[in-house]
């Protein structure tokens, strides 16, 4: 139930946006994201994958994109 949300690296900080990847992909558990549903201002149908590669889980993205798997950052991760 985590009320972070995580960014989208491609928005930018001017136009700063929820990951697709992270809706797409486990946050039916984050607090924020239920809450943003239940007041209508989040629709998870329109978010689309659009060809881009998603991955199963936080850790599996993180070391796609050179996280070491034994790296300190990851051990708390699902």
């Amino acid at each position: 139930m985590s009320q972070h949300v995580f960014a989208c690296h491609e928005s930018g900080a001017a136009r700063p946006a929820s990951c697709a990847g992270f809706l797409l992909r486990g946050a039916e558990h984050n607090l924020s994201v239920r809450l943003a549903q239940l007041q209508d201002r989040l629709d998870l149908s329109d978010v689309r994958e659009d060809g881009r590669a998603l991955f199963d889980s936080y850790r599996d993205m993180a070391v796609a994109n050179g996280v070491g798997e034994d790296e300190e950052c990851l051990r708390q991760c699902r």
